[in-house]
């Protein structure tokens, strides 16, 4: 694998789940003196009304353009999940065809340009490309991947002849019906340089120690990157200063002396001044909210922040949910929350999409109705933003309480915003998907409020058809009353207006399983208040998770290299 220079181009290509990977990516190369084009594959994310070829195809059309760019500047290619692996077999296609390389040649020329970093590996979970899809769209890159898997597979052979579980685990290929490209291990095979998040459990440690042993040291495993430079210390001042009074000058560029943070989690003064500084951030995003939505809201409430793209699987129903059922309690008398809660929902960027627009203005419903109710005024309010600009996101890394991760265990919806806000000191809420499981390796699950089924729960539930929402909604009342209310004209702006999220809701093929972690989702928010009405815990678990997601601050001068 060749040396790339600090001065070489890098593409960084991502489908749905490795969009905000690329993001916060791009800043860290840039900060290296990389010039830097990042290239979303939207087709990952298109309607479930386009048919797989037609989504294929539309990948293939945008891995050929960056593809096309990155080989007219030398450029190197950086893939940020496992759908961008079309790369894989688009640049031999290329390096063979259309310039006359030889097999060796466009190889060599592969590993020198194309690196890999993905998340939390899950083989049963995907991302595949069926056989018979690809050989319909593109034969001719069906045969520069059967032939990358021959190459792949005689190297295995050799290392572990007569051997046929080894090879099944290695191979590019499923042999399920239909068979299907497993694009992680294409991502793994073709990448010159793979870094993969650990924690690795199940069938995937077993693959990705294969891969590990073929590779020899070219598949490592490494936390995902975030710039703690933008998360922390330019996003958060009043922690930035606090932390040098404790640690002095110097800790911004080492970030390994943040472990001298978890002694002074017990030390009162300490926890005092952390409180202070998160008090000054909470004061700036209570004045921020004031100005652009006409939202008071009080410094000393939990500030629960939900930041995302809000596609299906990152549920922002649940948080609606789970707002419409506070505001019941609350609004029936007889309940005072421990401690005010301001609910922050936020997209990150522009609204992608219909749906999207649709489930927000739900929300935005929601928040009107909740703010003009003077029986919550002084214990929840909810502001739903219109879009989140790079201002925003650092006002809401440095006063975010929590850190709302509601999407589906295994869809990986849970991404690096979530690493991000627990860099500035936000305590995770979520389910054990994506990031959430790198977090609960480097910080302990004692130290996030986790909820809901897990990945192979989930997965179970909705391949075995065991998901009858209905019954959910009959059996639990948290669930019946919230979402009757929400269809209600109690929140909907007229009658019917809102029976589409009934139906979504309680049709059985839901595959984000939206009602079955309703339940949890709610004690765990409510755990959440009443332990940051405990100033001390919460403080504590606060400081422990700064401390702690050093592990995933990344020196720009690396991405250099």
């Amino acid at each position: 694998m060749s040396v790339e220079t600090a001065v070489r181009p890098a593409h960084v290509l991502a489908a749905e789940a490795g969009s905000d990977r690329a993001a916060e990516m791009a800043p860290l190369l840039h900060e290296s003196g990389r010039d830097v084009r990042a290239h979303a594959l939207r087709g990952g994310a298109g309607s479930p009304a386009t048919g797989p070829a037609e989504r294929l195809r539309e990948e293939l059309g945008l891995v050929y353009e960056a593809i096309g760019e990155a080989l007219a500047d030398n450029g190197s290619v950086l893939l940020a999940d496992e759908k961008a692996a079309l790369a894989v077999p688009e640049i031999m296609r290329v390096l063979l065809d259309e310039r006359g390389m030889s097999w060796d040649e466009a190889w060599s020329r592969l590993q020198s340009t194309v690196s890999a970093r993905l998340g939390v590996q899950d083989e049963a979970q995907g991302p595949f490309w069926s056989v018979d899809v690809l050989a319909e769209v593109s034969p001719r890159l069906l045969e520069i991947l059967y032939e990358i898997n021959r190459r792949h597979l005689d190297a295995a052979d050799a290392v572990h002849p007569d051997d046929l579980e080894h090879r099944r685990r290695v191979s590019l290929f499923r042999e399920d019906t239909p068979r299907r490209l497993c694009l992680g291990t294409l991502a793994l095979v073709g990448a010159g340089r793979a870094e993969v998040a650990p924690p690795w459990a199940g069938p995937s440690l077993q693959r990705l120690s294969d891969l590990r042993e073929l590779r020899e040291g070219d598949v490592v495993p490494r936390p995902t990157p975030v710039s703690g430079r933008r998360w922390l210390v330019e996003s958060s001042p009043s922690l930035s200063a606090a932390l040098t009074l404790a640690l002095g000058e110097g800790w911004q560029g080492n970030p390994r002396r943040l472990a001298e943070l978890e002694p002074l989690a017990s030390d009162a003064g300490f926890r005092g001044a952390f409180r202070h500084a998160r008090r000054a951030a909470r004061e700036r995003l209570s004045a921020h909210l004031a100005r652009a939505l006409n939202v008071p809201t009080d410094p000393d409430a939990l500030v629960d922040v939900r930041l995302g793209s809000f596609r299906g699987r990152e549920r922002l129903l649940l948080n609606v949910l789970g707002v419409v059922r506070e505001h019941l309690r609350i609004a029936a008398g007889g309940w005072t929350p421990p401690a005010p809660r301001t609910v922050v929902i936020a997209p990150d960027g522009a609204p992608s999409g219909p749906r999207v627009s649709r489930l927000l203005a739900v929300a935005r419903r929601v928040a009107d109705v909740v703010n003009g109710d003077e029986r919550a005024r002084s214990a929840l309010r909810v502001a739903v933003l219109p879009e989140c600009p790079e201002p925003t996101v650092r006002l809401l890394a440095a006063a975010a309480d929590v850190s709302n991760e509601p999407g589906t265990a295994g869809s990986r919806a849970a991404g690096v915003r979530a690493l991000g806000l627990a860099v500035g000191g936000a305590i995770t809420l979520g389910t054990r998907d994506g990031t959430i499981l790198e977090l609960v390796d480097a910080l302990g699950a004692e130290n996030l409020f986790l909820f809901g089924l897990g990945a192979h729960d989930a997965r179970s539930w909705r391949d075995g058809r065991f998901y009858r929402p209905e019954d959910v909604y009959s059996i639990d009342p948290l669930v019946r009353l919230s979402l009757d209310a929400l269809v209600s004209t109690r929140y909907a702006p007229e009658p019917g207006a809102f029976d589409w999220v009934r139906d979504f809701l309680l049709d059985p093929h839901d595959p984000w399983l939206v009602l079955a972690d309703f339940g949890a989702y709610v004690h765990r928010q409510d755990e959440a208040l009443a332990e940051f009405a405990d100033p001390r815990a919460f403080t504590q678990k606060a400081i422990l998770t700064v401390a702690r997601a050093r592990r995933f601050w990344r020196d720009p001068a690396e991405e250099g290299q």
